[in-house]
């Protein structure tokens, strides 16, 4: 067993390993080497450079018997780069200028030796940049890892096991929701002068995006966004699924968190199943989503709606020189 390490334009030579390990996991699709290699660059605004916030990034191989049984994406990242991204989280209030980024890690399962001298190393090569504190699994994704900024999933139990054996906590969790070949509801109105706005956005997909608002007047009071998994992934099992990134109910910010004012009313429902009706005449036929695990209401909307819970994803932390209170690791819903 040996660890090599990779430099980021180096990617393509992990992606068949990548496929190996998640092709049973649900919205993995398979990649092509270049596919991969341009995701791991992927920048949203920018396709295919980097991220300019981090720096220092490699790729950490562990090899057993000269093949691939675990990888490491490690990289530095600046306090407050990735925080306006998710949002406030008690761990931020601890966190130093620089910390430490395991963008992603996995090792195959049965290898814990492999996975535990991964993570070691993983760990070791931040502390040669002066870093202390580590956040593994980012908001700095892959494109085509579920929807770019997916956790680690509980379905790999093998490494939220292992990382939380070697001190790591975790600070958020996200639910994936599916709903397969929904069908197309009868949205009842909640309020007379309450209307919708849809407008089509072409995509990376076979089939294209959609921005949707509520207006009671001429006052939006929702907004959202439903985004072609084809966004995501080439792969031809994506085209037919489209993901709702956010939707928010009188300016609420993500999650379909609903204000004081409107709570109770239907709209959250009435505007989701709008949806459905507009997507399926697009030629869609799947829809997921997700949702944070502290945040019930846009939970218990979906579900109630007839998604299914398919998977748990989380993010973890770890100090290296001094142990966090327990009580900072609560739940934050959005």
């Amino acid at each position: 067993m040996k660890i090599i390490t990779l430099e980021i334009d180096q990617a393509a030579a992990l992606a068949d390993f990548y496929n190996e390990q998640f092709a049973a996991m649900p919205y993995c699709y398979p990649v092509t080497e270049d596919e991969f290699e341009t995701g791991v660059w992927w920048h949203e605004e920018r396709d295919g450079e980097p991220y300019e916030d981090l720096s220092d990034e490699s790729f950490l191989v562990v090899e057993d018997d000269g093949n691939v049984a675990g990888f490491a994406h490690v990289a530095v990242c600046r306090k407050g780069e990735e925080d306006h991204r998710i949002g406030l989280h008690p761990i931020e209030e601890l966190l130093k200028d620089r910390i430490g980024l395991i963008r992603f890690f996995h090792y195959r399962a049965g290898a814990r030796p492999a996975g535990q001298a991964l993570l070691e190393a993983a760990e070791a090569h931040l502390r040669s940049f002066g870093i202390d504190q580590i956040r593994a699994f980012s908001y700095f994704g892959y494109r085509f890892y579920r929807f770019c900024h997916a956790f680690q999933s509980d379905r790999m139990g093998h490494v939220g096991a292992l990382l939380s054996m070697n001190d790591y906590r975790i600070t958020r969790g996200i639910i994936l929701l599916e709903l397969p070949d929904f069908d197309v509801p009868d949205p009842v109105l909640p309020d007379a002068g309450v209307t919708t706005c849809f407008e089509i956005q072409a995509g990376r997909g076979r089939l294209p995006n959609m921005a949707f608002q509520l207006f009671r007047g001429d006052q939006c009071i929702g907004q959202g966004f439903a985004q072609s998994l084809g966004d995501f992934c080439r792969s031809s099992q994506a085209q037919e699924t489209f993901y709702i990134p956010w939707f928010s109910i009188e300016g609420s910010p993500v999650g379909g968190r609903v204000s004081e004012g409107e709570q109770g009313k239907g709209f959250g429902r009435y505007m989701m199943e709008v949806l459905l009706r507009e997507m399926r005449q697009l030629g869609y036929r799947h829809a997921t989503t997700q949702a944070n695990t502290g945040s019930p209401r846009p939970i218990l909307l979906y579900t109630n709606m007839g998604y299914e819970v398919v998977d748990t994803n989380y993010q973890y932390f770890k100090d290296l020189e001094k142990e966090i209170p327990l009580e900072v690791f609560k739940e934050v819903g959005f």
